[in-house]
C-alpha cells in the first residue's frame, strides 16, 4: 500500500504529467475572460500543479497598493475579507512586488529579523494553522508592468494529504519547494499574467461598448424626451423574465435555458430595440394630439377672423342702414350689432370647444365623426370678404384619424424605426453569442398571429427572446409615467391589456405566465426607475381654448 501511494505521489510530482497539465491550465485560462473567475482559476490551478496546502492571489491597486483579491485554503474554511497593502510595507507580499524577485522560503517562521520582509502570524493564529513552506512569484505583465503577487503556501507530497497543522512530526515530513517548483511557478506566473491581461483587456471592451450602448441609449431619449428612461426599464424586465423562465418547470418552457451570455444579448437587444427612432421627426415623436400645432394655431386664427369678419360686416351693414335712412345710430343699433356678434363669436367658440375634443387622441366615435362631416361643409366670411371653410381638407384628414394621434403616414413613419433599428445594428460587428441581438431587436414588435410589424410573421418565426421583450415593451408602455398622447395605466389594467392580448393570441401565454406568477412586474429596480409623475412633465402643449 506505501509502495502505491508513493508511486501515486511519484507521478503527481512527474515533470511530465506537471507538463500536460500546465498546458490545459493554458488553455482554460486563455478562455476564461471573467476576471473574478480567472483569478480563481489561477490559484485553484496553481495549487493543484505545484501541489500546495494554501495560496493568495494580490493584484495592484493604484500606484502603491496591493489588494488581497482571492485566497484558498483546501485544509480550513475561509472567509475572506478583502485587505489592502502598501507596497512599501514588510510584507512578504509587498516585498516579492516592489523587488520584482521570487521568494522560496522553508520556514516562514524561521526568518531572520534582519530580512527586508517578515511573516504576520496572526493570521495562523486567528484561523488555528501553521504556515510552513512558502513559494511567491511576482506577476509581470508582457509590458514589464508589475500586475500583482501569486503566494503559495505549504508544500505537500500529495494533493489529497491533509495538512498536519496540529502534528509537529508529521509537519516535518512535508517537502520544501525545490527548483523544479521554481521553474515551474515561473512559467505558470508568465501564463497567469498573460490570462490576467486577456481579461482585463476584455473587461475594457465590454465597458467601452457598454459605454457606447448607454450613450446610443442617451441619444435616443435626447430625441423622445417622453419615453426616458423607457430602454433601461425595459432591458430591466426583460432580462428578469428571461431569467425566470430559465428556471422555469412550467410544460411547455422547462426545455428553455439561456445561459450567461444569452442573457447579456438579450439585455443589450432591449437597450437598443428602439435605437431607430433616432431617424423619426421629432414632431411625429412626440405628437400628442391629432392635430399638429402649426395646425390647430391655423384654425385658432382663422376663428379669429371669422369673429372679426364678422363683427365688420355687420357694423357696415349698420352704417349702410343708417346712411339709407339718413339717421344717426342709437344706442339699440349698437346693442343689436353686439348681440349678433357675440352669438357668433359663442359659436364661434363651441366650434372650436368641439375640434378640441375631436383633437384628442382618443377613439373617433360614431358621434364624433358625424360632427366633424358637419364642421367641415362649414363656411363663414373671411377677412377679405370671400367665403371660407373652417376646415381645410388636410385638417379634416387629420381629424379624422380613427384611433391616436398619429395619422397612417405618421404610423408608418413610427414603426419604420424597428427596420431602422436592425438596419443599425446589423453594422456592428457582434462578437460570438451576442450576434443574435439584431434579429431579437427586430421582432419585437412582431405578435403571434402574425399582426405585428414590420415582418409580420407568426409565432414559430419570432424568436423567443423577442416574445419574452413584446410583454416587457408593452407592459412598460402602459404603466410608465403620463406621455403626451396617453395617461399612465394602473398596474392592475395593464396586466389586463396584456391578458387580452394573449386571449387573443397575440402574446405567449406560458411566457406571459410566468410574468405573472413570478410578479416580474414588481422588479425592484424596475420600480425604481420609473419616473415620478412630477418628474415625466409634457414636452409637447396641447392646443387649449383661447
Amino acid at each position: 500500500m506505501a509502495k502505491a501511494k508513493k508511486t501515486a505521489n511519484q507521478n503527481e510530482n512527474s515533470a511530465q504529467n506537471r507538463l500536460e497539465a500546465l498546458q490545459e491550465i493554458a488553455l482554460e485560462l486563455l478562455r476564461e475572460r471573467d476576471p473574478h473567475n480567472v483569478l480563481e482559476l489561477i490559484l485553484k490551478h496553481a495549487l493543484n500543479l505545484l501541489i500546495c496546502d494554501a495560496g493568495s492571489l494580490y493584484l495592484k491597486r493604484g500606484q502603491d497598493k496591493l489588494m488581497f483579491e482571492v485566497a484558498m485554503n483546501k485544509s480550513i474554511k475561509l472567509s475572506l475579507e478583502k485587505r489592502v497593502l502598501n507596497v512599501e510595507g514588510k510584507s512578504i507580499a509587498t516585498f516579492c512586488y516592489s523587488s520584482g524577485s521570487p521568494l522560496r522560503i522553508a520556514d516562514v517562521y524561521e526568518i531572520g529579523e534582519s530580512a527586508p520582509y517578515q511573516f504576520n502570524s496572526s493570521f495562523d493564529k486567528k484561523i488555528g494553522y501553521r504556515t510552513k513552506s512558502m513559494l511567491v512569484q511576482p506577476l509581470v505583465s508582457s509590458h514589464g508592468e508589475h500586475l500583482g503577487v501569486i503566494q503559495l503556501m505549504n508544500r505537500k507530497n500529495s494533493s489529497k494529504d491533509p495538512w498536519p497543522s496540529d502534528d509537529l512530526d508529521q509537519l516535518s515530513t512535508m517537502p520544501n519547494f525545490n527548483d523544479e517548483d521554481d521553474k515551474l511557478i515561473a512559467s505558470f506566473a508568465a501564463l497567469a499574467s498573460t490570462a490576467l491581461e486577456n481579461a482585463k483587456l476584455y473587461k475594457e471592451i465590454e465597458d467601452l461598448f457598454e459605454g457606447f450602448v448607454y450613450a446610443s441609449v442617451g441619444a435616443i431619449e435626447s430625441r423622445d424626451r417622453a419615453t426616458r428612461g423607457h430602454s433601461e426599464r425595459v432591458a430591466v424586465l426583460t432580462v428578469d423574465l428571461a431569467q425566470k423562465v430559465s428556471r422555469s418547470s412550467d410544460e411547455g418552457i422547462n426545455q428553455i435555458h439561456f445561459s450567461e451570455q444569452q442573457i447579456k444579448e438579450v439585455r443589450y437587444a432591449a437597450l437598443l430595440h428602439d435605437f431607430g427612432k433616432i431617424s423619426v421627426k421629432e414632431q411625429t415623436l412626440m405628437k400628442s394630439e391629432k392635430l399638429l400645432p402649426h395646425q390647430g394655431e391655423a384654425i385658432r386664427r382663422r376663428l379669429d377672423e371669422f369673429n372679426y369678419s364678422k363683427e365688420i360686416t355687420e357694423l357696415r351693414q349698420l352704417i349702410g342702414e343708417l346712411i339709407e335712412n339718413g339717421r344717426p345710430p342709437v344706442e339699440l343699433d349698437l346693442l343689436q350689432v353686439d348681440r349678433t356678434v357675440r352669438k357668433f363669436r359663442n359659436q364661434m367658440d363651441d366650434y372650436w370647444d368641439a375640434i378640441l375634443d375631436i383633437n384628442q387622441p382618443t377613439v373617433l366615435d360614431e358621434d364624433k365623426s358625424k360632427f366633424l362631416a358637419a364642421l367641415k361643409k362649414l363656411e363663414f366670411i373671411g377677412p377679405r370678404g370671400n367665403l371660407q371653410r373652417l376646415l381645410k381638407p388636410d385638417e379634416v384628414t387629420t381629424l379624422s384619424i380613427k384611433r391616436g394621434s398619429l395619422s397612417p403616414t405618421e404610423r408608418r413613419e413610427i414603426e419604420e424605426h424597428v427596420t431602422r433599428t436592425f438596419l443599425f445594428l446589423s453594422e456592428i460587428p457582434w462578437t460570438p453569442g451576442l450576434d443574435g441581438v439584431a434579429d431579437i431587436a427586430h421582432a419585437h414588435h412582431e405578435k403571434l398571429d402574425g399582426t405585428g410589424y414590420p415582418l409580420g410573421i407568426y409565432d414559430a418565426e419570432i424568436p423567443i427572446q423577442s416574445k419574452i421583450m413584446t410583454i416587457c415593451d408593452i407592459f412598460d408602455a402602459l404603466v410608465a409615467s403620463d406621455r403626451p398622447y396617453k395617461r399612465a395605466v394602473p398596474i392592475d389594467n395593464a396586466l389586463d391589456i396584456l391578458q387580452a392580448q394573449v386571449k387573443d393570441g397575440k402574446l405567449d401565454s406560458k411566457l406571459f405566465q410566468v410574468f405573472l406568477e413570478s410578479e416580474v412586474y414588481k422588479n425592484f429596480e424596475f420600480r425604481a426607475l420609473i419616473r415620478s409623475p412630477a418628474e415625466a412633465k409634457k414636452t409637447t402643449k396641447p392646443l387649449k381654448a383661447a
